[in-house]
């Protein structure tokens, strides 16, 4: 699955584990727009147990992740100019 925020594209795949007790997740963070085009922010990257959460959840704390990191760079590099 994939989703733009503020001049991003996320790229999030959630898969199980070997052992099929976790739920891998990762995200992937590409600058696409703008002053944002060939920025590369660092991954998200979370194990959650299968017991405890189902995959669409999994997936939404993957991208609030995602986005937090995005607003995060844009407060950092952005708004300061």
């Amino acid at each position: 699955m994939a989703f733009e925020h503020r001049g991003f594209r996320v790229a999030v795949d959630v898969v199980p584990d070997e052992a099929d007790v976790q739920w891998q997740c990762r995200a992937e963070i590409h600058g696409v727009e703008g002053r944002t085009v060939g920025v590369e922010l660092p991954g998200v990257e979370l194990a959650i147990p299968k017991l405890k959460i189902d995959v669409l959840m999994a997936l939404s704390m993957v991208e609030h992740r995602a986005v937090t990191s995005i607003d995060e760079w844009h407060a950092e590099h952005l708004e300061a100019v």
